[in-house]
C-alpha cells in the first residue's frame, strides 16, 4: 500500500511562491507525477499504450523537451503541456492567470479511451488538489484503491467502461465535494454504494442550447442540478451495466488513510534537508575563499625575495 510508504501533515496551502526554479508546476506535484509514471509502467510491464501516454512527459511537452525546457506539465495554459495532466481552476481561481512567481497545482488527470491496462494507480492519491479523475474506456481491472477517498477536492470521478471488480470502497463516502460519479459498464463491480457519495444521477438536460423543436419535452428539463464546469447532461452517481443495485451502505464511510499527507510531509522534509545542505556548502565555500587567496599570494614569486636571493648568492 502507498500509505505505508509516505508520512502525515496538516492541510496544504494551495499556492506557494516560486523559488529559483523556472517551472510553474509545484515541485510536490511534479514528484507525484514521476511516481505515477513509475507505478503505471511497472504494473503494466512497460506496456506500449502507457509508454505512448508518457511520450509528452518531458520539459514543456514535445514542443520543448527537457533539458531545453524545465519539466513543467502545468505550463502557461489550463490544458497543460503533458498528456492527461491539467492545472485548471483551483478552488475558483484560474491558475493560468496567476502571477509568474506562483506555483500551479495539478487539478485534473484526464486519460480516457486509451485501453490502458493494469490497476488504477494508487499514486493518484498523492495529488492533494485533484478535482477530476477521468479514466473511462480503458482496461483497468482489480479493486478500486481506498485512498481515493482522501482527496478532499474531488468533484468528478469518471471510470466507466473498465473492468473493475469488488465493491466501491467505503472510504469513498468521505468525498463530500464529489458531484459526478460514473462507474457504468464495470460489469463485475457490485456491493452497496457508500453513504456520502452523490445521489443517483439525474437528467438535467441540455442547459447550454435550445431544445430542438421536435423534442416533446423541450423546455421541461430540470436544470437545477447542472453545474458550470461540465456539459454532461447527467449529474450524480450512475452505475448502469454493473452489479450495483443502488442500495446505500448502512454504515458511515470508513475513515480514510491519506497518502498525500504522508507524501507531503516527507517531500517537505526532503526539501528542507536539501536546502540546509546547499546552505552548508555555501558556508564551506566562503570559508575556503580567504585560504585560497592566501595560498595564491604566497605561491606567487616575490620580486624582492628573488633579488635578495641573487644578491646573497653573489656575496
Amino acid at each position: 500500500m502507498i500509505g505505508s510508504k509516505f508520512a502525515a501533515a496538516g492541510f496544504a496551502v494551495a499556492f506557494a511562491l516560486l523559488g529559483a526554479a523556472d517551472a510553474a508546476t509545484h515541485p510536490q506535484d511534479l514528484a507525484a507525477l514521476w511516481k505515477f509514471k513509475e507505478e503505471a509502467l511497472k504494473m503494466s510491464n512497460n506496456d506500449a499504450r502507457w509508454r505512448k501516454v508518457f511520450e509528452t512527459w518531458t520539459g514543456r511537452g514535445e514542443a520543448c523537451p527537457y533539458p531545453e525546457c524545465p519539466h513543467d506539465p502545468c505550463g502557461e495554459d489550463w490544458h497543460g503541456t503533458w498528456h492527461g495532466v491539467q492545472c485548471r481552476e483551483l478552488q475558483g481561481v484560474a491558475q493560468w492567470k496567476l502571477p509568474d512567481n506562483v506555483y500551479r497545482r495539478v487539478t485534473n488527470m484526464h486519460i480516457p479511451e486509451w485501453g490502458l491496462p493494469g490497476h488504477l494507480p494508487e499514486s493518484l492519491c498523492l495529488f492533494e488538489m485533484l478535482e477530476e479523475l477521468d479514466f473511462d474506456e480503458n482496461e483497468f481491472e482489480g479493486e478500486l484503491p481506498a485512498c481515493v477517498g482522501c482527496l478532499p477536492h474531488l468533484r468528478e470521478i469518471d471510470i466507466e467502461d473498465n473492468k473493475f471488480t469488488g465493491s466501491i470502497p467505503r472510504e469513498w463516502g468521505n468525498l463530500k465535494n464529489l458531484i459526478e460519479f460514473e462507474v457504468d459498464g464495470n460489469q463485475l463491480l457490485g456491493g452497496c454504494i457508500p453513504e456520502g457519495l452523490p445521489k443517483d444521477a439525474e437528467w438535467c438536460g441540455d442547459c447550454w442550447s435550445t431544445c430542438p423543436s421536435y423534442d416533446p419535452y423541450c423546455g421541461s428539463y430540470d436544470c437545477n442540478s447542472c453545474v458550470s464546469w461540465t456539459k454532461d447532461p447527467e449529474i450524480g452517481t450512475s452505475y448502469e451495466n454493473t452489479r450495483l443495485k443502488g442500495d446505500r451502505c448502512p454504515n458511515e464511510p470508513n475513515p480514510p488513510v491519506c497518502p498525500w499527507e504522508i507524501f507531503k510531509e516527507e517531500f517537505e522534509q526532503q526539501q528542507m534537508e536539501e536546502e540546509a545542505k546547499r546552505k552548508q556548502q555555501q558556508v564551506e565555500s566562503l570559508k575556503k575563499v580567504p585560504e585560497l587567496q592566501i595560498r595564491s599570494v604566497e605561491s606567487e614569486p616575490s620580486t624582492e625575495t628573488f633579488l635578495q636571493r641573487v644578491a646573497e648568492e653573489e656575496a
